[in-house]
């Protein structure tokens, strides 16, 4: 929408309409001049952008359009000239000479495969955000945002070579389009590929950004032959012929050269340019950033270096990067890992499943997927250098874990000998061998519980609840219950033990707990009934969970790690899945990356009893 003329502007005379943008194009000229004086033009820049919106959209004759389009390719030019250039960070002050690890001829070899590691895996990210949407594209009737985004890689294409950058714009290809032939599934997934393999390019996502920007200015650029056409139909018809034959020449001319564009398109266009790129902003945002340095502090397991090795992996981690010669085997979200060098290659192995890694091969073929009984994960190499990245997200993963350290809260119970978590482990026996060693399990053998370290009791009861759970995925409620009845009576065990035991082992087995709505509060009050909550962990000021008379921080300790701090409990590092239990509480904490999902089950009821209200 265009401002009204100020008094002091030459305003169009009502008349002719070629008088009309006769003066709108001399107004648009006057302010271009302006801008490239480093003047502020009249009416302001909001008001010079509306003027040659209008300008590039209306019907002007030869000579106008002429006029129009040597100012504004002086005002583009002036634009591109006046863009802030990328000012470089600031340099960092080095550490001391006793600290400082890194190799004196510039960047590492270590910092360039994580910085390729983290670039693939943001390029297969980015490769499945386009796959979503495009069948959200393809219901488009005119497939507009299609030829949108054909011609901005199109061009984002050209302006990474030199011969083609000084050439034409691509113009946005008309409604079914053969040449293009956008509704062809194969060529949607050619052009998919075809921006992924762009995107992941050092400039790529500029580039693409700036084509964008262009086809929103210039969805169909003037065809270099379209003055000459219009001279030579000017021509023919100052020609002494017939009518007849001088409309004949006439389409003969116009057949020489391509009919041109409605400009009625242009506005379409331009909605289309500045929907998709409002579509793609979070994903070309998300891209990783060139860093100068390298790798953070302690995120390589098995690396050379002191300062980025890691010590264990982290299951609450969506990623692992591992230095493969400097070592053989991990342990990483309840997955065995195995590795061995053949000749330039590694062998892989995940659980049962092997997979052959291929550091030199083209980057579509250095990713691969595992399918693991218990999680699917992407794997990146580069180089030396191998990257894991699990396919769940917060939610899926804090909701898993969740469900899991209910039960794991009952094992923990020393009530009657530790009566959950030996009839854990005699339903454990029932399904593994058919038959269940009583004297294992028996009232006695609670003994060793009672006198282990309580991370190694946890630990012990964790992998129990695993193994179980894992028995009994491929079971219905129906049978679970069957099951954990016929385990507790050779004990002697009855009661409400086994309907609460039965209810988490299902609501764990199944995945059938609710996934908690994310807070950002700093302090949060659990719910009584053992309702989950998921909250942002932060530093400052540091997370308080109340529940009950009680209260636990979350903090970062010395080394980074986040810790537990109960009042009168030692305090525990936090890992992916953290059940703490004592005299009259019990507490369920479990984290993937920065966010927690805590709950506070009572004590006196089983906290999974009722599904639907977790």
């Amino acid at each position: 929408m265009t401002r009204s003329p100020q008094p002091s502007e030459a305003v169009p005379r009502s008349g002719a309409g070629g008088d009309r943008w006769a003066e709108l194009v001399e107004l648009y000229e006057y302010r271009v001049a302006d801008t490239l004086q480093g003047r502020v033009p009249r009416g302001g820049r909001r008001s010079l952008a509306d003027l040659r919106e209008e300008l590039l959209s209306a019907p002007l004759e030869s000579a106008l359009h002429r006029r129009l389009l040597e100012a504004d390719r002086e005002y583009l030019a002036h634009r591109k000239s006046a863009r802030p250039t990328q000012q470089p960070e600031p340099a960092a002050v080095p550490p001391p000479p006793a600290l400082w690890d890194a190799p004196l001829g510039g960047e590492s070899a270590e910092s360039r495969a994580w910085q390729e590691l983290h670039l693939l895996a943001w390029g297969d990210a980015a490769h499945a955000t386009l796959r979503a949407y495009l069948p959200i594209w393809q219901r488009e009737p005119s497939l507009l945002t299609l030829r949108v985004l054909y011609t901005a890689l199109e061009n984002a294409e050209r302006a990474g070579q030199a011969g083609l950058a000084g050439q034409v714009s691509f113009p946005v290809p008309a409604v079914r389009d053969p040449l293009t032939d956008l509704d062809n599934p194969q060529v949607l997934q050619v052009l998919t590929e075809a921006v992924v393999a762009l995107l992941v390019q050092p400039d790529g996502r500029g580039r693409l950004e700036l084509a964008l920007s262009q086809v929103h200015e210039v969805p169909f650029p003037r065809h270099p032959d379209e003055d000459v056409l219009q001279a030579r139909l000017e021509a023919a018809g100052r020609e002494p012929l017939a009518p007849q034959a001088r409309n004949t020449l006439i389409q003969a001319l116009r057949t020489l050269h391509p009919a041109p564009r409605d400009p009625r398109e242009r506005p379409a266009i331009r909605e289309a340019a500045r929907a998709l790129a409002h579509s793609l902003e979070p994903l070309l945002n998300s891209g990783p950033q060139a860093t100068l340095g390298g790798v953070p502090q302690h995120s390589v397991l098995y690396a050379a270096q002191p300062g980025t090795a890691l010590d264990a992996p982290d299951d609450a981690a969506s990623e692992l990067v591992i230095c493969l010669p400097g070592g053989q085997t991990t342990h990483w979200r309840g997955t065995d890992f195995r590795w061995q060098p053949l000749g330039a290659q590694w062998q892989l192995q995940a659980g049962e499943q092997i997979a052959l890694l291929r550091p030199r091969a083209e980057a579509t073929e250095r990713c691969l997927t595992l399918e693991l009984p218990q999680i699917r994960l992407r794997a990146f190499v580069s180089g030396a250098y191998l990257l894991l990245r699990a396919q769940s997200g917060p939610q899926e993963d804090l909701t898993r874990l969740t469900s899991l350290g209910r039960v794991i809260a009952l094992l923990l119970d020393p009530a009657d000998d530790y009566a959950a978590l030996r009839l854990t482990r005699a339903a454990a026996q029932l399904l593994r061998v058919g038959r269940i060693d009583t004297d294992s399990v028996s009232a006695s053998s609670a003994a060793s519980y009672a006198g282990a370290a309580p991370d190694a009791l946890h630990n012990f009861a964790r992998k129990g609840a695993e193994i179980l759970c894992g028995l009994l995925a491929r079971r219905s409620t129906p049978g679970i219950q069957q099951t954990v009845h016929d385990a507790a009576r050779p004990l002697g065990l009855g009661g409400p033990l086994t309907g609460h035991l039965a209810a988490a082992l299902t609501v764990a087995a199944h995945h059938l707990e609710t996934p908690p709505s994310a807070l950002r509060h700093s302090r949060v009050e659990l719910p009584e009934d053992g309702t989950a909550l998921c909250v942002e962990l932060r530093d400052d000021p540091p997370l308080t969970l109340h529940f009950g008379a009680r209260a636990v921080t979350l903090r970062r300790d010395f080394r980074g790690q986040w810790t537990a701090l109960l009042p009168g409990h030692p305090a525990l590092t936090l890992q992916d899945l953290t059940v703490m239990r004592g005299p009259g509480f019990s507490l369920i904490l479990a984290r993937h990356d920065g966010w927690l999902s805590a709950a506070a089950p009572p004590t006196d009821e089983s906290p999974a009893e009722n599904p639907e209200r977790s």
